[in-house]
């Protein structure tokens, strides 16, 4: 009998050590346990190929802090096949090597900029537009795009932006699995790369504008002329205009073969040959609610749309009538919607040409758009709409540096009504820029192409604004100062 006794119990710690059957197991990190295991039910899965097929999983999850239950004298044996664990990094910091039995899965990323006071007031040829966050003298804080304080803006990092592919300061949350048991490592990894996925990050995407772009008096003739016009006429602007998604100038003046100039001191037409060189140039939305687009009458108002149309050149705030001079423009850059309208509010010439009477569209008269009622309520509709909403306005006194009381009244209208930046033109000379409850005004940017300004104090400086939109919000402002010259403009050394 004692014998029987130990041969069953030999026989019992023999099956025990060898036949017990082994429950693998994958420990995870409580959070994610919490946030990615327990929504899915007792019974985890993964998808098989194209087919939607659900496959069982030849494990299960239990979290990582939990505790081993004890094990029946011949239940089966727990063994660990996987952990996964939480991990953060900066892309700064991180390693490029990993064993190989580790596999990162990135699960949340959260984005950093450096930033310094913005101090529009003191821009000058010695105001950095992109200085380096180790510039000396800077004071840098690094915060959220979302948290970026009003009277501050982001700098870039080594040239690269928020939402760039490489961009340094991106904190990343991952995953991080490691497998112990190869065989099923195949169908861990597969699980996971279902599993843990992560949203992409915004981009930046880039608006500039410039100022008044008059190209008759012998600048159009170098441009079409010229082999080499547009570096001419351009020079180291080139770079500037040509990196953005949208640039915005204001053509002040006509596209017309018309020889029936209206009564006004000036008046300017260009060839049509013109517009295909500003497009190179980069400006991919052309002004015409302004002063000047009356110049030849209503027949030089339509050529000129006319001709912007067979050039695919957008504008806005200008039309066959009222109805299609409300309209906005509408284009989407990186997942950006904006949304962009011209308008008119520039006063009444001393020729006695009045735009408001002459050249606003009427439901019977092409014409543009002026301030009022109608775009207030346009604007408020955009934003509503989730657009970034530009406005540009050719409004104020010529010749003045400072806007006055009216001017800054109207622009800060447009804000409150839902605008995200002003651009002003009109008074060729360059006047403030300043943050108004979380948008910008630029109330204006002076002359960029305009010969014979030199006898004009100030309206010869010239400047490209340029901004970073990310998440629909302006995180970066740069400011490249300019100066006009003979027949073209260049950048201001610094």
């Amino acid at each position: 009998m004692i014998g029987f006794l130990f041969a069953a119990a030999f026989i019992l710690i023999v099956l025990r050590a060898f036949f017990r059957p082994i429950r693998y197991t994958v420990r995870v990190d409580d959070v994610l346990f919490e946030q990615y295991i327990q929504p899915l039910g007792p019974e985890p899965f993964v998808f098989d190929g194209t087919d939607s097929q659900q496959r069982r999983l030849p494990f299960t999850f239990k979290k990582l802090s939990g505790t081993a239950k004890k094990i029946p004298f011949l239940g089966k044996i727990e063994v660990c096949a996987a952990t996964v664990t939480r991990e953060e990094s900066l892309l700064l910091l991180e390693s490029q090597q990993a064993p190989a039995n580790i596999t990162k899965y990135p699960i949340q990323k959260t984005v950093l900029v450096p930033s310094v006071e913005a101090e529009f007031d003191k821009r000058s040829n010695k105001w950095p537009a992109q200085p380096s966050i180790f510039s000396p003298g800077l004071s840098v804080s690094i915060t959220k795009p979302e948290d970026l304080p009003e009277k501050k803006r982001a700098l870039p990092v080594d040239g690269l932006y928020a939402g760039d592919e490489k961009y340094a300061l991106t904190l990343t949350s991952y995953a991080v699995c490691t497998v112990y048991i190869e065989k099923f490592a195949p169908v861990i990894r597969e699980w996971c790369e279902q599993t843990f996925t992560c949203a992409e990050s915004p981009k930046t995407s880039f608006a500039a504008a410039v100022g008044d772009i008059m190209v008759a008096r012998g600048i159009e003739d170098v441009l079409i002329k010229n082999p080499d016009g547009l570096k001419k006429v351009f020079s180291t602007t080139l770079p500037v205009l040509q990196n953005n998604d949208i640039t915005i100038g204001n053509l002040e003046g006509v596209v017309t073969d018309s020889s029936r100039a209206a009564t006004k001191t000036y008046t300017f037409k260009f060839k049509k040959a013109v517009l295909p060189f500003l497009q190179k140039a980069g400006f991919t939305y052309l002004m015409q609610a302004n002063n000047h687009c009356y110049d030849f009458g209503e027949a030089g108002f339509k050529d000129t749309l006319s001709a912007l149309a067979e050039c695919n050149i957008p504008t806005s705030g200008a039309g066959l009538n009222a109805k299609e001079a409300a309209q906005f423009y509408h284009t989407q850059v990186k997942g950006q919607n904006f949304a962009i309208i011209s308008c008119g509010a520039f006063p009444v010439e001393r020729s006695g040409f009045n735009g408001k009477t002459t050249a606003t569209a009427t439901e019977t008269r092409a014409g543009i758009l002026w301030a009022g009622e109608t775009l207030l309520e346009g604007i408020a509709r955009q934003k509503a709409d989730g657009n970034f909403v530009i406005v540009n306005v050719h409004g104020g006194e010529e010749y003045r540096f400072f806007p006055a009381k009216e001017q800054r009244a109207l622009y800060e209208s447009f804000c409150d009504a839902g605008a995200d930046v002003v651009f002003g033109s009109h008074p060729h000379v360059l006047q403030p820029i300043e943050r108004y409850n979380g948008s910008l005004i630029v109330y204006s940017l002076g002359n960029f192409l305009f010969n014979g300004m030199n006898e004009m104090p100030g309206a010869t400086d010239s400047e490209i604004v340029r901004l970073g939109i990310y998440g629909g919000k302006i995180l970066y402002t740069e400011i490249y100062p300019a100066k006009l010259g003979t027949n073209g403009v260049a950048l201001k050394p610094y």
